[in-house]
């Protein structure tokens, strides 16, 4: 009986040396070099992005004109603290004017009532402007000194969408969480998500890192979640980004307090620009008819 056979684990010279064996090589080595260039031009294109982000927000706001507009906000609580157990509040309807890169609120009724409307207001979170640019700047101004990181691309009916993860330390943040008399400025971080080719910002989502007052002697988590919608509105004859909704949490302790925002009835500002409340029939309407 023959003894069997030996198996040699090593490549023949043969086959190390036939060409079919280099050509492979090579062509694993140009795979892996296109590779190289394609992720180094994906960072360079991601850099660019950015660039265009930060340009497009920090002149977000000197790009609007004045407006006015209506803006509805639904205050709701959960005092278990788990975002399961929600209450309404009450619903406030609010005149917001944009003059001059500044807002103004008005508040017009308080579930259905214009009589006295801010007495009609429960306790809780009293939710805070920035909707208009402000968010944008503490995201994008250089000061803020904030990371960005790709995250994702993703697709809407309308557009094609890049969303970054950014981090703003507390050291060169300028958020201030305000708690009855006492100020805190956040660090804070979140997603934005722009147009990929142009860098316009069409939502953002921010959360603040935590953060906590004194009271009675013990420490009470303080803190805020943002999701801002952009969307294209026309005010007379231009087209803007505008914010179109926006919920925010906050939560003091164990409640948490959420304002559900919705923003509509965009016009061009004039000097006799005002809404007029009918308390009988519940409808609100302006006079003069504005301009479209």
């Amino acid at each position: 009986m023959r003894p069997p056979a030996r198996v040699s684990n090593r490549p023949s010279k043969r086959c190390l040396g036939s060409p079919g064996f280099f050509l492979l090589l090579l062509a694993c080595a140009l795979t892996l070099a296109g590779a190289r260039a394609s992720g180094a031009q994906d960072v360079a294109d991601r850099k660019a992005l950015v660039a265009r982000m930060r340009e497009a927000a920090l002149s977000y706001a000197n790009q609007l004109q004045d407006f006015i507009c209506m803006q509805v906000t639904t205050r709701s609580a959960d005092r278990s603290g788990s975002g399961k157990h929600w209450k309404r509040l009450e619903v406030q309807e609010q005149e917001l004017s944009y003059v001059a890169h500044k807002e103004n609120y008005k508040l017009l009724r308080v579930d259905g009532h214009s009589v006295e409307p801010e007495k009609r207001i429960k306790p809780g979170y009293a939710r805070s402007s920035g909707e208009f640019g402000t968010a944008l700047k503490e995201i994008f101004d250089p000061k803020a000194n904030a990371e960005f990181t790709w995250d994702h691309e993703e697709t809407t009916n309308l557009n094609r969408l890049c969303a970054f993860r950014y981090q703003v330390p507390q050291a060169s943040s300028a958020w201030i969480i305000t708690a009855d008399s006492d100020k805190l400025i956040v660090g804070h971080h979140g997603l934005v998500y722009a147009d990929c080719e142009t860098g316009s910002v069409l939502r953002l989502q921010i959360e603040s890192e935590p953060a906590s007052v004194t009271r009675r002697g013990k420490q009470v988590a303080v803190g805020f979640q943002l999701d801002v919608r952009y969307g294209p509105t026309m005010i007379g004859s231009k087209d803007f980004l505008l914010p179109q909704s926006a919920v925010e949490i906050a939560p003091f302790g164990k409640t948490l307090t959420k304002a559900e925002i919705q923003f509509k009835d965009y016009r061009k500002f004039r000097v006799d620009t005002r809404i007029m409340v009918n308390e009988q029939e519940g409808k609100s309407g302006t006079t003069p008819k504005p301009q479209n």
